[in-house]
């Protein structure tokens, strides 16, 4: 009798764990993946061809971090993976959207359309308050140098080839959760600055942390298809965990750090400026998008 009850509690106990933990994971608080940023000089890469540069700055990393007094093992290597173009989404004028902290962008690779919502913050309790449904929910951190992380939640979902996105009902339509905020349905949503980005990711390159791999990525923006000048260069690598209870351990948290910390000190790569990819879409031009009326 004694052991049936305590079998019960038990069950019950872990029953509501699973609860708990599953409940977490519907309200987006639990984080799915943690990414290191660091934007490079976008110059080093000018050319027709920035392959050779890209490899040059892998060996460079690969050189550094498995070296003293860091002694951590990467693999592989950075190849082009995408060639996609990138667009942003706002209200001219008022930058709606950028008011409260939301990022609306759409996506183009091998003409499939994709959009992305995603609610930012620097609080994380402030970014898990809007969970955002679509395909592969995400509640992911960014670190920033020297080390500052900002929280994010994003949903991915398709459009068709002939979905218009010019009006704010368009984003409220695909992702409900806007509704909260009561923007007017019919006020008019541009491509931002009007600037289509021509996009170039290099991924493939992997650093081991003990139990868990990061994966790098280097992307390049372009203002227009034929330029051969990057205005942005990022490099970044994210390790993920898939378990919804968060198991990033000491080890690789900190073997993470250690390799952020040698990025940062490539002085030849390291851009001094703080501009992320999403602010140089909004800043491009003479006349920011947000002061347009």
């Amino acid at each position: 009798m004694f052991i049936t009850r305590i079998t019960k509690i038990l069950l019950v106990c872990v029953l509501s764990l699973v609860l708990f933990t599953t409940s977490l994971a519907n309200a987006g608080t639990v984080v799915t993946s943690r990414e290191y940023k660091l934007i490079l000089v976008p110059s080093n890469f000018n050319g027709s061809n920035p392959d050779d540069a890209v490899n040059d700055y892998w060996s460079e990393l690969q050189l550094l971090v498995e070296g003293e007094p860091i002694n951590i093992e990467m693999k592989g290597s950075l190849t082009l993976a995408k060639n996609r173009t990138v667009k942003f989404y706002d209200t001219p004028g008022t930058c709606q959207l950028k008011k409260k902290d939301l990022v609306f962008r759409e996506r183009v690779e091998n003409e499939k359309r994709e959009v992305v919502l995603k609610f930012r913050s620097p609080d994380r309790y402030i970014a898990a308050s809007l969970p955002i449904s679509g395909d592969k929910p995400k509640f992911e951190e960014d670190i920033s140098k020297p080390f500052c992380s900002k929280f994010s939640s994003s949903a991915k979902k398709k459009i068709s080839a002939t979905k218009n996105l010019n009006k704010m009902d368009d984003p409220v339509r695909l992702y409900p959760e806007l509704k909260k905020y009561n923007f007017d349905l019919n006020e008019a949503i541009k491509e931002v600055n009007g600037l289509t980005i021509s996009e170039k990711v290099y991924e493939g390159g992997e650093v081991d942390l003990g139990n868990k791999d990061g994966e790098f990525s280097l992307t390049l923006w372009y203002d227009s298809p034929s330029s051969t000048e990057p205005k942005i260069a990022e490099i970044s690598f994210k390790y993920k965990d898939k378990t919804n209870e968060e198991d990033y351990s000491e080890t690789v948290a900190s073997g993470a750090k250690k390799v952020f910390t040698a990025m940062q000190g490539m002085s030849n790569w390291v851009s001094d400026k703080s501009q992320t990819k999403t602010s140089y879409v909004y800043q491009y031009g003479t006349t920011p998008f947000c002061n347009k009326t």
